[in-house]
């Protein structure tokens, strides 16, 4: 269902680059609660209230940056609720804390800083999702405000007192719920003007491989400078046809070790894979291998030489270890992030841990990570070591 993809799903590393405009957004939600807070202590008859309710918002914020890093599992509906709840949990505060002395209910700061920290959420939630969190929102915001409205200054029903703070909120979720539908919408046409599908954009199982084959090594360094020397004498010793027939013995036999090879023993040298899980990867795992391995390689945070994949299948249970070994005071972590992010919308489990100059990558499926009927067939929580 269309209506219930997230932008996250469908690219993640976007979520990466929006988690930057969510630590934005948090630090001016939390300066603009502070602010405020300082200057209507008049109207704060419960000091202990309005500092639980900046600690409410303050960690709402925290929770959001925290749950939208790429080294933990998609932002769910779980993280989204959550989220909300604390915001929402500080508005009420706020509420409380000026209950009988709050004579302006335009300078309360629960609402708007709660659409600041939310006005971003657009990049990991269906609109959807966000337009009905929106509106139960506005519904508990307005319902304060109308029980608070003996006590305002301004002469008007007690409607408008209502509608005033939740527009903040209703204002923030549209924003967000717009963006996600438009960008969603945008990132389907992509795939499928591109023909992807619900494959991933890292690579397909035709994709060249990283390292070239035995054989096709061979015959570069040993059978063509041969034959150049043959073709510059003129003419071929009995020494010639002997090593012409070894050299034959040899690339027959490559070419022979080629062909029972997987595609994941052509690009990586030290394998195991005992099942032969590799092979009954998708188009989309097969890439997101390609391009980790790629990275190792072609980086110069790792010893390439160290690299090693180990696959297996318990009881329909796929997984693959990759362990290397980092270059000495360097860190993977920053480089990494892209690889975990997209690695969370392929497999159902993620982890990662770094033990001294050891790096070990633990991905695994039951069945490859699809988008089924919006919702992905993986966990909805964080493994040990994804922190």
């Amino acid at each position: 269902m269309r209506g219930s993809i997230t932008a996250q799903q469908l690219d993640p590393l976007g979520g990466i680059t929006a988690r930057v405009l969510v630590v934005i957004g948090v630090a001016v939600g939390l300066v603009v609660a502070v602010g405020i807070s300082l200057t209507t202590t008049a109207q704060v008859g419960h000091p202990v209230l309005e500092a639980a309710a900046l600690l409410a918002i303050t960690a709402s914020g925290v929770y959001y940056i925290r749950a939208t890093s790429p080294f933990r599992v998609a932002f769910s509906m779980r993280s989204h609720a959550i989220v909300c709840l604390l915001a929402l949990a500080a508005v009420l505060l706020n509420a409380l804390a000026q209950w009988g002395s709050n004579t302006m209910v335009r300078d309360d700061w629960g609402p708007l800083a709660m659409a600041i920290v939310t006005v971003t959420m657009g990049s990991y939630r269906p609109a959807r999702e966000i337009v009905v969190c929106s509106l139960v929102c506005a519904a508990v915001i307005a319902a304060l405000s109308f029980l608070q409205a003996d006590t305002f200054r301004a002469e008007v029903p007690a409607l408008v007192y209502a509608i005033l703070p939740a527009t903040p909120v209703l204002a923030s979720g549209a924003a967000a719920a717009t963006f996600s539908r438009s960008l969603v919408g945008s990132l389907l046409d992509w795939r499928r003007s591109a023909g992807l599908g619900g494959a991933s954009a890292l690579g397909d199982a035709d994709q060249p491989d990283v390292r070239r084959a035995s054989h096709l090594v061979h015959l570069d360094e040993q059978v063509l400078p041969f034959l150049r020397v043959v073709a510059h004498v003129g003419e071929v010793s009995e020494a010639d046809g002997a090593r012409a027939r070894l050299l034959a013995r040899e690339l027959r036999t490559l070419m022979l070790i080629d062909t029972e090879r997987s595609w994941l023993e052509r690009i990586v040298r030290r394998v195991s894979d005992p099942q032969r899980v590799a092979e009954r990867m998708g188009e989309s795992e097969r890439g997101f291998l390609r391009a980790v391995v790629a990275h190792v390689q072609r980086g110069e945070l790792f010893d390439a030489e160290t690299l090693r994949l180990t696959l297996r299948d318990d009881a329909g249970q796929q997984t693959v270890t990759a362990e290397v070994e980092c270059l000495p005071g360097r860190s993977p972590r920053v480089h990494l992030a892209p690889y975990i992010a997209v690695a969370h919308s392929l497999f159902d489990r993620v982890d990662w841990q770094i033990a001294g100059t050891a790096l070990t990558i633990v991905v695994s499926a039951g069945t490859p990570a699809r988008i089924r009927g919006g919702q992905q067939s993986r966990r909805d929580g964080v493994s040990e070591g994804t922190q």
